[in-house]
């Protein structure tokens, strides 16, 4: 009998030692733990508060709401959270109204630089706003107008003298100076928007776009100068088109413009992916858009979205 007994407490010892040993797999490591996944998820959750705070302390207040609805997805029973997200709404909302009010009483007053700058910062709180939206394009509008007008007076008297008089080509050369002395004037978006109508109208003046080429190659030089690559690289497409043709020269400093674009969206992938991945993944796609042959950034990509997906596993299920 007290055999027995002893084989007895001998097996429940060793029921109690197999239960308290970790499962080992095939390779020798140990199975993955059922509180791996909610670990992650604390995990994640305790990042993305750190951001909003952050951005809240900054004065960011739409990068904290981003921040507080992906808290609030990852933890939808938490209530603070939610407390937290609905008061950073609720700032964004007050923003929106004192920027509002602000530049329309700019706008009373004709202070349009005052009201511009209110109503941008309207639409850093709510990029959806349309009121000033709306506001902002009819001051470029009037803005327009103004350059316009200043230009037609600045007319030489010989050029008014032939237009008056019905010169062949008068008309035409007057109607390509006028964007040409926008875009000239730094009012580039309502620059090329008149000579690409002049384009259309006009295609078949191979002097004209050769002409209206050079110029927004000349002035994409400048912001390439300046240090402005992607306005600049925007800007030698524009003249391509509208000249019809490219040159030698263009073609060297796009492809230069390319890489360096590539090269500075991979850098700013690199950044945003201890923090984002989400945003690393927009900069990597934007980086092999420029530069497809970046293999840098096409590993990063394919990686990233991998960790991507794995994140998504992690979040529970509305």
């Amino acid at each position: 009998m007290w055999l027995r007994r002893a084989l007895a407490l001998g097996m429940l010892a060793l029921l109690a030692a197999c239960a308290q040993s970790p499962v080992v797999t095939q390779s020798g490591q140990e199975a993955p733990r059922a509180g791996g996944a909610e670990d992650a998820r604390a995990q994640a959750i305790a990042r993305h508060r750190q951001l909003a705070q952050q951005a809240r302390e900054k004065g960011d207040l739409a990068a904290a709401a981003v921040q507080w609805k992906i808290v609030v997805l990852l933890a939808p029973g938490e209530p603070s959270y939610r407390a937290e997200q609905d008061a950073v709404n609720a700032a964004i909302r007050q923003g929106v109204r004192d920027q509002l009010q602000a530049g329309n009483a700019a706008l009373k007053a004709g202070d349009n630089e005052r009201a511009t700058q209110a109503m941008l910062r309207v639409l850093a709180l709510d990029p959806a706003n349309e009121d000033a939206a709306k506001a902002l394009r009819e001051m470029d509008r009037q803005r327009m107008a103004r350059i316009q007008g200043d230009r037609a007076q600045k007319l030489r008297p010989v050029d008014m003298a032939a237009l008056k008089s019905g010169t062949p080509d008068a008309g035409a050369a007057y109607d390509l100076e006028q964007p040409l002395e926008m875009l000239r004037a730094g009012d580039v978006s309502g620059g090329l928007r008149e000579l690409k109508a002049y384009v259309d109208a006009n295609p078949g003046n191979r002097a004209a776009r050769q002409k209206i080429g050079t110029a927004v190659a000349d002035r994409a030089r400048e912001l390439q100068n300046k240090g402005s690559r992607e306005q600049a690289f925007a800007l030698y497409e524009q003249a391509v088109a509208l000249r019809g043709e490219s040159t030698p020269e263009w073609n060297k400093e796009m492809q230069s413009l390319r890489k360096a674009l590539s090269d500075e969206y991979y850098s700013n992938g690199e950044r945003a992916y201890r923090t984002d991945v989400a945003l690393a993944i927009k900069q990597w796609e934007t980086s092999l858009r420029y530069d497809p042959q970046n293999l840098k950034a096409a590993n990063r990509l394919r990686d990233a979205r991998a960790a991507q997906e794995k994140l998504k596993g992690i979040a529970p299920a509305k």
